[in-house]
C-alpha cells in the first residue's frame, strides 16, 4: 500500500493491516475499541489481492486532499470516466503534477471531487486518449444498472 501511496503524496499514512486488508489508524476508534479480535477498524483503505494493492475510495479521497497528482476533467469527461472510458484531451480542464507516460493521475471533478484514478498513456497536447481508467467511481452505477437488468429478466 505504501508504494502505491508513495506515486501520489510524501504524506505518511497511519494505518493497520488486517490479514490482506488495509485500514486508516484512528487514536479515537483506539479508545473506543473493545477487547475482542478485530475484524474492521474504521476507514477501509484498500487490499492485496494476487500480490496486487488494490485501493478503496476512501484511500483515493485521502489522497486526493493531499497530492498533486491530478487531472482535472470537463462535465464531459467525468461522464466518459464514470463509464469507464479513457479520457481524451478535449476532456481535460488542467492538469497538475507529472505528465510522463505512465504515471498514475486521480481524476478529479471541477469541482476537485474524486472521480477514481487511471494511467497515463498518451501526449495531453494531442486528441488521441491520453488517460486509462484504472478504476473508477461509475462501478456503483455499472453495477445498479447490471443488477436491473438481471431482476427485470428474472420476472419473464
Amino acid at each position: 500500500m505504501l508504494d502505491f501511496v508513495s506515486k501520489f503524496t510524501n504524506k505518511e499514512i497511519k494505518f493497520y493491516k488486517l490479514n490482506n486488508k488495509y485500514f486508516l489508524a484512528s487514536p479515537e476508534l483506539d479508545k473506543c475499541r473493545l477487547e475482542q479480535k478485530e475484524q474492521f477498524f474504521g476507514l477501509y483503505l484498500g487490499e492485496d489481492i494476487n500480490d496486487q494493492f488494490v485501493p478503496a475510495f476512501g484511500l483515493l479521497d485521502w489522497l486526493s486532499k493531499y497530492s498533486n497528482e491530478k487531472v482535472f476533467v470537463k462535465d464531459i469527461g467525468e461522464m466518459d470516466f464514470l463509464y469507464g472510458k479513457s479520457l481524451r484531451s478535449r476532456h481535460i480542464l488542467r492538469v497538475e503534477g507529472e505528465k510522463t507516460i505512465g504515471f498514475l493521475k486521480l481524476i478529479q471533478n471541477e469541482y476537485d471531487e474524486n472521480l477514481g484514478y487511471g494511467k497515463i498513456i498518451g501526449d495531453f497536447t494531442k486528441t488521441e486518449q491520453v488517460i486509462k481508467p484504472k478504476l473508477d467511481r461509475g462501478i456503483f452505477l455499472k453495477r445498479e444498472k447490471k443488477d436491473k437488468r438481471l431482476s427485470s429478466e428474472s420476472k419473464r
